[in-house]
């Protein structure tokens, strides 16, 4: 999440960096000669402390396990399901408990972990800063793909040109965090939409393993340098700019631009509800720690939305006096509660006396490629080269492995 806050540019090395007080990221970086060939993915699957079920579709398992205080590690062959508990300095696999990295893969046929199915090696660390043990599994590029494009769009109804322009678009995104998180990361990506979606390497429609294929090794490029290709649902008729979603003026090839591919969607145009207590709740959420005291709430003001209509900040006046609220948090605040109907940062507000109408456009933050009007124009016979231009204008597409 970028907040609002003073920002410094500096280009360095050929590459771009935000710098703030208390991080430096990069936005922008050359493609490394080492990542000419197919890189393998770290992917962070969950963290702290959790209980899970480990189920083999081909009979048992494998574990194997490294050894603590110079103790020898070991392996063993175990029956399935198995039950896992991650403790505050403890894994608990089935009736072993384990304090030094553990992994687990299926003998015969995919595993299922939770809603997601995988065919290879899941590795279980310990980690202090994640407050208990990380589960982490290492994949080839192409295979995380196939678990990243049948998750962000659905084989049986979005076309073939919409699934390769957006395996491209996530193997760009993916191969960006590689390069600016470094090798000394326990991981990469996130497998949930904080990075982009992933449900494992196996049970994959052939549809999907098509477009990854079909698209194998390409990449996108500004002006000769990996950017985040973000991405998003629905921008309902016009895309938001990086600079004007995330603060990131210096990327080119994420500017606004219309779209007339997503006007069949449902989330086109939508209205919300959401009942007063329910949004005075929310913002005690978002402005817990603040010293913040909020008293009934009077009024609630968008703040400067951009030309393309999207709104970073609301103004709230209550009863104890007003302040500003970031929409993104907002948004997240609500969704804790249950309530996702602030689909995205796009929308009007008005008083209904008990309650406040959000009336709004698209699903998602609105930056970069429009998914669903990807899939219109697919369908209206574009092909993913067209798709990726008209949503990253001046954008270069290579092949890399």
């Amino acid at each position: 999440m970028i907040e609002r806050r003073t920002l410094l540019w500096l280009g360095l090395l050929g590459a771009t960096y935000l710098l703030s007080a208390s991080s430096v990221r990069v936005h922008c970086a050359p493609l490394p000669t080492d990542l000419l060939e197919e890189p393998v993915v770290r992917i962070l699957l969950t963290e702290g402390n959790y209980r899970l079920e480990v189920i083999s579709s081909g009979g048992p398992l494998r574990i194997e396990w490294r050894g603590a205080s110079g103790n020898p590690g070991g392996a063993a062959t175990v029956p399935s399901p198995l039950q896992i508990i991650a403790g505050d300095q403890r894994l608990q696999v089935g009736d072993r408990t384990f304090d030094a990295p553990v992994r687990i893969r299926s003998l015969d046929g995919e595993m299922q972990i939770g809603d997601r199915y995988h065919d290879g090696w899941i590795v279980w660390s310990p980690d202090k800063e994640a407050g208990g043990w990380r589960m982490i599994e290492w994949v080839p590029m192409e295979r995380y793909l196939l678990g990243v494009v049948s998750r962000e769009m659905s084989a049986s109804s979005f076309p073939a040109a919409a699934l390769e322009a957006q395996a491209i678009a996530a193997r760009s995104y993916a191969t960006f965090q590689i390069q600016a998180r470094g090798p000394s990361r326990a991981y990469h990506l996130r497998g949930d939409p904080r990075s982009q979606a992933y449900g494992g390497t196996a049970r994959i429609p052939q549809e999907i393993k098509d477009a990854v294929e079909r698209t194998r090794g390409s990449i996108l490029f500004t002006d000769g340098l990996l950017f985040e290709s973000f991405y998003h649902s629905t921008c309902g008729g016009q895309t938001c700019s990086a600079a004007d979603g995330f603060g990131i003026g210096e990327i080119r090839s994420m500017p606004s631009v219309p779209c007339v591919g997503c006007k069949n969607s449902r989330f086109y145009r939508w209205s919300t509800d959401v009942a007063a207590n329910k949004l005075r709740d929310a913002l005690e959420d978002v402005c817990d720690g603040m010293g913040i005291r909020i008293g009934e709430i009077e009024k609630m003001t968008v703040v400067q939305p951009t030309a393309s209509g999207y709104v970073s900040y609301l103004r709230v006046d209550h009863r104890h006096g007003s302040f500003e609220v970031d929409v993104s948090r907002l948004r997240s605040a609500l969704g804790r509660q249950g309530i996702h109907g602030l689909r995205s940062p796009s929308f009007e507000v008005q008083s209904l006396g008990d309650a406040f109408r959000f009336s709004g456009r698209g699903w998602g933050h609105g930056v970069g490629m429009c998914q669903v009007g990807a899939k219109g124009y697919a369908k209206m016979g574009a092909n993913r080269t067209w798709i990726l231009e008209h949503y990253y204008p001046g954008v270069q597409i290579r092949r890399e492995w």
